[in-house]
């Protein structure tokens, strides 16, 4: 049976298509070159966490080192993630990915949740 994740939400969700890129951190790794770097699409955003449409599988519990394009892609906000969910797509190809976000950089989320402020001032389309 499919656990239900909504009712564990702290923070209210935005729906935003957006590419991003994820690394997916291995337990035994010994370089950022054994971790496998996947891009991937936002679904919705929150303060706390992202769901995104990744292509292929990746381990629930596992790290995420995210980078997300700012600025017409002149840089990127780095942060830091845990993937607590992986299910596949029920209509189509790929995996849906609940990720919570750490706050292992203050200012990174600072800029994150400034980020999310400012998408949730736009109305839905």
């Amino acid at each position: 049976m499919a656990q239900d994740y909504s009712d564990r939400r702290k923070h209210p969700r935005i729906e935003v298509a957006r590419a991003i890129f994820i690394e997916v951190v291995q337990r035994d790794s010994r370089s950022e070159s054994d971790n496998a770097i996947i891009r991937c699409e936002t679904i919705d955003i929150s303060a706390g966490g992202l769901r995104i449409h990744v292509p292929q599988a990746i381990r629930p519990g596992c790290q995420l080192n995210i980078a997300v394009p700012m600025e017409d892609w002149k840089e990127s906000l780095e942060l830091i993630g845990d993937a607590l969910w992986v299910k596949p797509v029920e209509r189509g190809s790929g995996f849906w990915v609940g990720l919570a976000l750490r706050d292992s950089n203050p200012q990174a989320m600072k800029k994150w949740c400034e980020v999310v402020r400012g998408l949730s001032s736009f109305p839905a389309e």
